[in-house]
This record gives structure tokens, C-alpha cells and sequence, in this order.
């Protein structure tokens, strides 16, 4: 299952107690954290590239990348490949 993508621009990372999707970035930070973009309005990722936001490796975008952000206004958008750790 592709996971959705929120007003944000974050994959959804969360789920809030009643089981929708939420951005835990985001939430109370910034608007659309709690709201998904409609199916129909999900990004085309073909021959899109994400890039990730410490070491700069790049992969396929994908909504289920870890801490993907969809950047339509770049050449790329961005994600954590685990170059840090997951602590």
C-alpha cells in the first residue's frame, strides 16, 4: 500500500489515535499535516528523483521513502536514507 501524501508535502508518517494519517513533522507546525491530498491529486513520481537532505544519495521518489517530501517546485524532492542512524 502507497502511503499518502498530506497537504504538507510529507509522506504520511503517523497515524492519529482514531487511525487517520497524520504528519508527526509537521502536526502543529504546519497547516495540512492532517490533511491528505486526494487520490486523484497524488503526484506523478515518474522520472522524479529524491535526494536525501544529509549525504545527498539519490533514489527513485517514492511516497514510502522514509520522511519523503514531495518538492514540485525543485528538480528533486527529499527524504532521510539513514546516513545518521534511526535514533
Amino acid at each position: 500500500m502507497t502511503t499518502p501524501l498530506m497537504y504538507c508535502g510529507h509522506s504520511a508518517n503517523a497515524i492519529k489515535e482514531d487511525g487517520s494519517p497524520v504528519c508527526a513533522i509537521c502536526v502543529g507546525l504546519v497547516e495540512g499535516a492532517n490533511k491528505v491530498v486526494p487520490g486523484g491529486e497524488q503526484p506523478d513520481l515518474t522520472n522524479r528523483m529524491a535526494k536525501c537532505i544529509y549525504c545527498n544519495s539519490q533514489v527513485q521518489s517514492n511516497l514510502n521513502l522514509p520522511f519523503f517530501k514531495f518538492k514540485p517546485a525543485y528538480s528533486h524532492d527529499w527524504f532521510y536514507c539513514g546516513c545518521r542512524g534511526w535514533d
